[in-house]
Protein backbone atom coordinates (compact mmCIF):
# COMPACT_ATOMS: atom_id res chain seq x y z
CA UNK A 1 0.00 0.00 0.00
CA UNK A 2 0.99 3.74 -1.05
CA UNK A 3 1.20 5.81 1.71
CA UNK A 4 -1.71 7.74 0.75
CA UNK A 5 -3.91 4.76 1.08
CA UNK A 6 -2.75 4.05 4.42
CA UNK A 7 -3.03 7.49 5.08
CA UNK A 8 -6.89 7.44 3.91
CA UNK A 9 -7.55 3.82 5.66
CA UNK A 10 -6.61 5.63 8.71
CA UNK A 11 -8.45 8.30 8.22
CA UNK A 12 -11.96 5.98 7.93
CA UNK A 13 -10.68 4.49 11.01
CA UNK A 14 -10.31 7.17 12.82
CA UNK A 15 -13.93 8.93 11.32
CA UNK A 16 -15.58 5.59 12.57
CA UNK A 17 -13.61 5.65 16.13
CA UNK A 18 -15.26 9.24 16.26
CA UNK A 19 -18.49 8.26 15.60
CA UNK A 20 -18.88 5.13 18.06
CA UNK A 21 -17.60 7.29 20.63
CA UNK A 22 -20.42 10.23 19.94
CA UNK A 23 -22.76 7.37 20.25
CA UNK A 24 -21.76 5.51 23.61
CA UNK A 25 -21.29 9.52 24.94
CA UNK A 26 -24.72 10.68 24.41
CA UNK A 27 -26.46 7.77 24.83
CA UNK A 28 -27.51 6.60 28.55
CA UNK A 29 -27.97 2.60 27.31
CA UNK A 30 -25.84 1.78 24.27
CA UNK A 31 -27.55 1.17 21.51
CA UNK A 32 -28.86 -2.46 20.81
CA UNK A 33 -28.66 -4.53 17.64
CA UNK A 34 -31.81 -4.56 15.50
CA UNK A 35 -34.00 -8.14 16.19
CA UNK A 36 -36.03 -9.43 13.75
CA UNK A 37 -39.91 -8.89 15.17
CA UNK A 38 -41.16 -12.22 15.67
CA UNK A 39 -45.33 -12.78 14.78
CA UNK A 40 -47.21 -13.40 18.12
CA UNK A 41 -49.60 -15.81 17.55
CA UNK A 42 -53.11 -15.03 16.95
CA UNK A 43 -55.19 -15.17 19.94
CA UNK A 44 -58.50 -15.45 20.84
CA UNK A 45 -59.94 -12.15 22.06
CA UNK A 46 -62.38 -14.33 24.39
CA UNK A 47 -59.63 -16.32 26.04
CA UNK A 48 -58.61 -15.49 28.82
CA UNK A 49 -54.89 -13.05 29.42
CA UNK A 50 -52.12 -15.28 30.45
CA UNK A 51 -50.41 -13.34 33.01
CA UNK A 52 -46.59 -12.57 32.29
CA UNK A 53 -44.19 -14.74 34.12
CA UNK A 54 -42.95 -14.18 37.75
CA UNK A 55 -39.42 -13.95 38.65
CA UNK A 56 -38.90 -16.18 41.55
CA UNK A 57 -36.78 -14.54 43.89
CA UNK A 58 -33.50 -15.93 44.57
CA UNK A 59 -32.34 -17.39 47.97
CA UNK A 60 -28.74 -15.84 47.48
CA UNK A 61 -27.86 -12.96 49.65
CA UNK A 62 -26.98 -9.70 48.02
CA UNK A 63 -23.45 -8.80 48.00
CA UNK A 64 -21.94 -5.38 47.60
CA UNK A 65 -18.83 -3.86 46.70
CA UNK A 66 -16.60 -1.57 48.28
CA UNK A 67 -17.76 0.88 45.63
CA UNK A 68 -21.19 0.56 46.06
CA UNK A 69 -21.41 0.78 49.75
CA UNK A 70 -18.87 3.73 50.15
CA UNK A 71 -21.50 5.94 47.49
CA UNK A 72 -24.61 4.65 49.43
CA UNK A 73 -22.84 5.96 52.44
CA UNK A 74 -21.77 9.08 50.77
CA UNK A 75 -25.46 9.64 49.72
CA UNK A 76 -27.17 9.09 53.10
CA UNK A 77 -24.65 11.46 55.12
CA UNK A 78 -25.49 14.07 52.25
CA UNK A 79 -29.22 13.74 52.62
CA UNK A 80 -31.21 16.49 53.90
CA UNK A 81 -28.68 19.15 54.33
CA UNK A 82 -26.46 16.23 56.09
CA UNK A 83 -28.65 15.52 58.56
CA UNK A 84 -27.76 11.51 58.90
CA UNK A 85 -24.12 12.48 58.80
CA UNK A 86 -23.64 11.76 62.65
CA UNK A 87 -25.69 8.45 61.88
CA UNK A 88 -23.49 7.23 59.09
CA UNK A 89 -20.09 8.21 60.99
CA UNK A 90 -21.12 5.67 63.83
CA UNK A 91 -22.14 2.96 61.52
CA UNK A 92 -18.56 3.41 59.73
CA UNK A 93 -17.19 2.95 63.32
CA UNK A 94 -18.71 0.21 64.54
CA UNK A 95 -18.09 -1.96 61.55
CA UNK A 96 -14.27 -0.89 60.94
CA UNK A 97 -11.50 -2.01 62.66
CA UNK A 98 -9.90 1.60 62.53
CA UNK A 99 -12.55 3.71 62.72
CA UNK A 100 -12.14 4.31 58.76
CA UNK A 101 -14.17 2.95 55.94
CA UNK A 102 -11.40 1.27 55.01
CA UNK A 103 -11.46 -0.71 57.97
CA UNK A 104 -14.63 -2.80 56.92
CA UNK A 105 -14.05 -5.82 56.34
CA UNK A 106 -16.16 -7.18 52.88
CA UNK A 107 -17.91 -9.74 54.70
CA UNK A 108 -19.86 -7.00 56.74
CA UNK A 109 -20.95 -5.15 53.77
CA UNK A 110 -24.33 -6.38 53.98
CA UNK A 111 -24.81 -6.01 57.28
CA UNK A 112 -23.80 -2.21 57.31
CA UNK A 113 -26.37 -1.83 53.91
CA UNK A 114 -28.92 -2.98 56.19
CA UNK A 115 -28.67 -0.68 58.68
CA UNK A 116 -27.67 1.78 56.39
CA UNK A 117 -31.24 1.45 55.11
CA UNK A 118 -32.36 1.35 57.96
CA UNK A 119 -31.19 5.24 58.92
CA UNK A 120 -34.30 7.62 58.01
CA UNK A 121 -36.94 5.19 57.60
CA UNK A 122 -37.66 3.78 61.21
Amino acid sequence: MKNKELAALFKTIADSFSALSEIYSSAEEPPKAKLKKEKAPKTDDNAPAESPPTEEKSEEPVTYTDVEVRAALGEKAKVENKKYKPEVKALVEKYSTDKTFTGIPADKYTELMTELEGIGNG
